[in-house]
């Protein structure tokens, strides 16, 4: 192969990670280029963009997915808030009931209720919030693809990332790293200025969802547990306690966005002169 040929391979989808052995780079079983032969699988391969003008065209706007992602955590913030005081009065009830203190009917109905209600409305808000997140992302990824033709995944992981088990405790963060870094270095790059990356934030934000949804985890199977006072007490104090990290939480992911979405805006700008 020669060396046109190597670099053709590192941006197909096809490609091997990692080093780049002439003879050893195509996953797929058997095949290698030869001298000044083309690669019909680079050919097929719609996600590799060389073309400044079509690389252009084939951006999509982001800004608006960005700012819905944005507005659904704004309001998971207050849900977590909410939601922790809520469980704060449960537990409130509970410890009274448990200490011999007589608990009206009513107040155990409107505690049942509100609780009830709450969570009714707290899953359906992180449904939509984790749509229009997942949204964002994928496109940001997309568009990442389309400007460097070498991103390490594919756009179609930026969504999928978060469903398989095992690779959804670190793919997305590789992504998001990926996203911050690369586009970052495009930034100074055209402007010619240093710029700042987000890696500890993403990290903080990153450690946080993993101990959230640990958290919450735990919260899930205790519901399955035998129905007694104390085990009641528990799951409680638990979902106080995951509900008041999801506050900061909330607000790390909102900032991760944001200051991805203004990176992406001047990235825009800057291609544009």
């Amino acid at each position: 192969m020669t060396e046109a040929q190597i670099l053709v391979c590192k941006t197909c989808l096809n490609r091997k990670k990692g080093d780049f052995a002439p003879n050893d780079i195509c996953n797929i079983r058997g095949h290698m280029l030869e001298p000044d032969t083309s690669c019909k699988y680079y050919d097929k391969d719609t996600t590799v963009v060389l073309d400044v003008s079509e690389q252009k065209l084939l951006l999509r706007p982001n800004a608006q997915r960005a700012k819905l992602a944005m507005i659904m955590l704004g309001v998971i913030l207050l849900l977590d808030v909410v939601s922790g005081f809520s469980s704060y009065l449960q537990l409130e009830l509970l410890n009274d009931f448990k200490d011999g203190f007589y608990v009206p009917e009513d107040d155990i109905a409107a505690n049942d209720t509100r609780e009830q209600l709450i969570g009714v409305v707290y899953l359906i808000a992180i449904v939509v919030s984790a749509v229009f997140f997942i949204q964002w992302f994928r496109r940001a990824y997309y568009n990442l693809q389309v400007r460097t033709g070498s991103c390490v995944h594919t756009n179609g992981w930026a969504a999928g990332g978060w469903f398989v088990p095992i690779i959804s405790l670190f793919r997305p963060f590789q992504i998001m790293k990926e996203m911050d870094n690369k586009t970052s270095q495009m930034i100074a790059k055209l402007s010619g200025k240093e710029v700042t990356t987000n890696g500890v934030l993403i990290g903080f934000w990153w450690t946080l969802w993993i101990i959230s949804n640990y958290i919450g985890n735990y919260v899930l199977k205790m519901a399955f547990k035998e129905e007694t006072l104390d085990n009641y007490i528990t799951s409680t104090s638990i979902e106080m306690l995951n509900s008041f990290l999801g506050v900061p939480l909330a607000v790390l992911a909102y900032l991760v966005v944001h200051n991805y979405a203004e990176k992406e805006a001047e990235l825009v700008e800057l291609e544009a002169r």
